[in-house]
């Protein structure tokens, strides 16, 4: 059996004149629901793209987290890069730097012990509860600053979904290489259940339109004032 977490996650930089009230209410103000190709769970059968069918991790895994993006999209990857006058190399190296800071499926297994994904870490310390962790010391780059100590978010239960914030601020003003900036993070996290059996399919035919349980979370804001 593999447990199920489903993600949706949503980031934006601001700069500092575009960090308004106005447009931090309209970035958080989520979509009731959204087109997917990352993968769902249903009737007990897990359902992912048939691109990880050989990946040795997926077919060990404990538990599978599908993320979706707002604003992102896997598999245009190659698609959104072939028009552009880059040497080969150059867009090969640019996948794979889209692919790795922007993962659409986690698989882990062993958690008994915290397992990193996102910036976050994830501990399994019952069989009806994962416990879910800020890994602040690991991304303070993708978080921003002010520091926050690493610390326990909530605990995670099947059916009862999360919404997490967070935000942060990048400052080389001082240097004068860059101007201020401001990252704010949000995220919808469910446990959907387990899993009996892996189905692979082409994305043809797995596209699912998924709801966002955004009306039912229980919020846990840890963003700041930042100036």
């Amino acid at each position: 059996m593999i447990d199920v977490i489903q993600i949706y996650k949503s980031k934006e930089i601001f700069t500092k004149t575009t960090y308004t009230p106005e447009n931090r209410k309209r970035f958080h103000d989520l979509e009731i629901s959204l087109d997917s190709t990352q993968g769902f769970l249903e009737d007990e059968t897990l359902v992912l793209p048939i691109d990880y069918k050989n990946l040795l991790d997926i077919k060990t895994a404990n538990l599978i987290i599908i993320q979706d993006i707002e604003g992102w999209e896997s598999f245009l990857v190659n698609k959104n890069l072939e028009n552009l006058n880059l040497p080969d190399w150059l867009k090969k190296s640019r996948r794979e730097f889209l692919i790795s800071d922007n993962r659409t499926v986690f698989a882990l297994r062993q958690l008994s012990s915290p397992k990193a994904f996102e910036i976050f870490k994830l501990h399994k310390s019952d069989k009806d509860i994962y416990e879910l962790f800020i890994d602040y010391t690991s991304n303070s780059m993708r978080i921003g600053i002010p520091e926050r100590e690493n610390h326990k978010i909530c605990e995670l239960k099947k059916s009862k979904p999360i919404r997490y914030k967070i935000n942060g601020k990048s400052d080389f003003t001082m240097t004068g290489r860059k101007e201020r900036t401001f990252y704010e993070s949000d995220y919808i996290i469910e446990w959907l259940g387990t899993a009996e059996k892996v189905e692979f399919r082409e994305l043809n035919k797995i596209n699912k339109t998924k709801i966002i349980p955004a009306d039912t979370c229980k919020l846990i804001d840890e963003r700041k004032m930042l100036r």
